[in-house]
């Protein structure tokens, strides 16, 4: 366990900050068990929350000076020091005596900037609203390196579409041959799943990117805060404008986690259709062997510990959902604080597992060994072709409900008699049609042929959206057009917030002038 004592390891002293907020109340010190349990896991110490607690300060501090709150030699006195801090990075004094980050940072600005101007850092500001700011900082952080990940394997996806447009392969339903495809039209399904994956965390991202700061607690406060310039300065492209909704609603939470969760489920789908593809009863599809493992004991295994690695990491994913939701039922109390504790690293752990996943599936689709003669071998077996040889009949007089037990009849006699779709001929359909209508249909070898071909079946599957390789070439023209647009989406919400951090940079550099690199 922490030492209670921890504050002699640091530089600062450590009767400041929150132990002297909890004396002055509760007439007693914090617990060691309250600031090992408590106040250090709360605290969440960690060089990113480090980063962005600075830079809210310095939002803060920027626009109380120029809302005449504070002076501007106070706020270039509060910066230096904050900017002192911002070159330590790294190297945190972070002390649990003092209670979480908030006050520490606060503990650092009062031992390098005097005890006025640590108190005049937070006028009109709460832990609450700061805390709150923190967590969606994160959140947004960790956003922005999932976000282009989809697309970069998106366009993987797209290029190995492209590819295999022509690969006929079996559909599957039930893990039964249904009918037939290409891996092209495949691969070009697992793309707009993952387009409508990047439309909810685009959706996601813009309930994050929101600015919870200016609420203070719950109730706003009475000075003339800008609450927007700081949202400005921080990348945030609106302001929660509701204190109270600002302070202590995190439904943007869950809604983030809920889209991992989807996206790792459509990843992982694709995972496991590929581990069974890959099986020596298939072998569809092979690994490369960068993408796999040998066994340890029988020298002939080529494992598929990447795809079961995707699979396993997406429980982890989509039970943290489950997890922030049932947090945020139980909060009554009106400060989020069980969400606050316990938030973050759920966060943390969602999407950046994602993020791992997606930066192992890329690579693993790029590389990945398609068998088209095994495909094209495996495309009819199991009478994959059998509804269109009922359309057939059905095109000769036929309802389709006839038609359809004929052909089942008819699936039904080649099984026992150990036959494949090429053995059917006129003489076997007649004699299933008897079966069922009592008269024959009289279709000629070659029309039978002609339905039951895999690759003829693909080709008439020229309907909007089907696999038929003009079909295919359609859509991915227009999924390269419609991704070029989604990138470029991406790219200018990522720029915003590289473009804030600078202005906020050059704001406090026009208060601080050679005062920030005296005190540096």
């Amino acid at each position: 366990m922490r030492d209670a004592s921890a504050a002699k390891r640091t530089g600062s002293g450590g009767a400041a900050g929150f132990a002297e907020v909890s004396r002055a109340r509760l007439g007693k010190a914090q617990s060691p068990e309250m600031l090992e349990y408590v106040w250090t896991p709360y605290a969440d110490i960690d060089d990113e929350n480090v980063h962005a607690i600075i830079l809210c300060n310095m939002a803060h501090t920027v626009m109380l000076c120029e809302q005449k709150i504070i002076s501007r030699q106070e706020a270039a006195t509060i910066l230096g020091a904050l900017r002192r801090l911002e070159k330590s990075a790294g190297n945190f004094p972070f002390d649990p005596a003092k209670g979480d980050l908030f006050f520490n940072v606060e503990a650092y600005v009062i031992e390098h900037a005097g005890p006025d101007m640590g108190g005049k850092m937070h006028i009109g500001r709460s832990r609450i609203d700061l805390i709150a700011a923190l967590m969606r900082l994160k959140v947004r952080k960790n956003l922005t390196r999932l976000l282009p990940l989809i697309l970069r394997l998106q366009a993987v996806i797209l290029s190995r579409a492209r590819d295999t447009i022509d690969a006929v392969m079996p559909a599957y339903t039930h893990m039964q041959p249904a009918q037939v495809t290409t891996f092209g039209h495949y691969l070009l399904a697992f793309h707009d799943a993952l387009a409508r994956d990047l439309r909810r965390l685009m959706n996601a991202f813009k309930s994050t990117n929101e600015s919870p700061l200016g609420a203070a607690a719950a109730s706003g406060t009475s000075w003339p805060l800008d609450r927007a310039r700081v949202a400005d300065l921080l990348g945030f492209s609106a302001v929660v404008e509701n204190t109270k909704d600002a302070a202590h609603n995190y439904d943007w939470l869950p809604e983030v986690l809920s889209c991992a969760g989807i996206l790792m489920s459509n990843v992982a789908r694709v995972a496991t259709d590929l581990y069974i593809w890959c099986s020596y009863e298939f072998g569809l599809v092979e690994l490369d062997g960068a993408f796999a493992a040998s066994s340890s004991i029988m020298p002939q295994k080529k494992n598929p510990y990447s795809l079961e690695m995707i699979k396993a990491r997406t429980g982890e994913v989509t039970s943290s959902f489950a997890a922030a939701i049932e947090i945020l039922k139980g909060d009554t109390g009106g400060t989020a604080f069980d969400i606050k504790l316990t938030g973050p690293r759920i966060a943390d752990n969602a999407i950046n597992r994602t993020a791992d996943m997606l930066s192992l599936m890329t690579p693993l689709v790029q590389t990945l060994m398609v068998h088209r003669e095994r495909m094209a071998e495996r495309a009819g077996d199991g009478f994959t072709t059998a509804v269109a040889l009922a359309d057939t009949l059905v095109q000769h007089g036929h309802s389709f409900r006839t038609a359809h037990h004929i052909v089942g009849r008819l699936v039904n006699i080649a099984s026992e008699r150990k036959l494949g779709y090429r053995d059917v001929d006129s003489k076997l359909l007649d004699e299933a049609a008897r079966d069922i209508t009592g008269a024959p249909v009289k279709l000629d070898d070659r029309a039978i042929r002609t339905a039951l071909d895999p690759d003829g079946f693909v080709r008439s599957r020229h309907g909007h959206g089907g696999p038929a390789p003009r079909q295919v070439k359609r859509m991915l023209s227009k999924r390269e057009k419609e991704s070029a647009k989604r990138g470029r989406t991406v790219n200018e919400a990522l720029a915003r917030i590289a473009r804030a951090e600078r202005s906020l940079s050059s704001a406090v550099d026009k208060l601080t002038g050679s005062k920030t690199r005296a005190q540096g």
